[in-house]
């Protein structure tokens, strides 16, 4: 076993049982251009096999140099996303690359496929199944004013629930049966707070 072997071997391992299947780890010995640790192994390589490294290209800083993230082709053709790190011994002297390779395919199609779960964009609403529908009125309301006011529901506060209920009250809202009810549930307020506030906006309005 070389000195890299027993100084990296375990952590190869540790890294590929991490993320099983899709992570291949290569520890390769810079004195003798040889491969010797292989976990998770997807590329066709072994342990004994020749790195293949070009070692006079590499920069050393003696501080173990990361390199990439950088693509690379597997022999199916999959796109690998890889990083390298040199190793380097207590005498600050370049002796190891540890290599992590992570399969793309799998990652990618499960990122398109949220992409197209999560896209909204590209769907705009049946009318005919919304126009009357006043909770929905409700729901752009709130999200608009809250998104005016950079402030999340659960985190909203008094001034911000009145702005709520002040651009639901010009938008005529709580002239339908059971708004109020609504307005209440999702602003997660009582009976009593909720139209305490709304006579305050009320007051204000007629003011104006």
């Amino acid at each position: 076993m070389t000195n890299v072997t027993q100084r990296y071997g375990m952590t190869c391992k540790l890294i590929a049982l991490l993320i099983p299947e899709q992570v291949e780890v290569v520890l390769h010995d810079l004195e003798t251009d040889r491969i010797v640790a292989i976990e998770g192994a997807f590329s066709n390589r072994e342990v004994g096999d020749a790195s293949l490294v070009d070692i006079k290209a590499l920069t050393f800083s003696k501080e173990g140099d990361v390199i990439g993230p950088y693509v690379q082709e597997n022999w199916d053709g999959e796109m690998l996303r890889s990083m390298s790190v040199i190793l380097y011994s207590d005498d600050a002297e370049p002796i190891g690359l540890l290599c992590v390779n992570t399969k793309t395919a799998t990652l990618s199609a499960a990122a398109n496929l949220l992409a197209s779960l999560t896209e909204i964009n590209t769907m705009p609403k049946p009318q005919a199944l919304f126009n009357l529908d006043w909770r929905q009125t409700i729901n752009k309301t709130v999200s608009e004013t809250l998104a005016s006011r950079c402030v999340a529901l659960v985190a909203a506060k008094r001034s911000d629930k009145i702005a709520i209920l002040t651009a639901l009250e010009t938008a005529n809202i709580f002239d339908i049966r059971g708004s109020h009810q609504y307005v209440i549930k999702i602003l997660g307020m009582s009976r009593a707070s909720f139209y305490k506030l709304l006579k305050i906006v009320r007051e204000e309005i007629s003011k104006d």
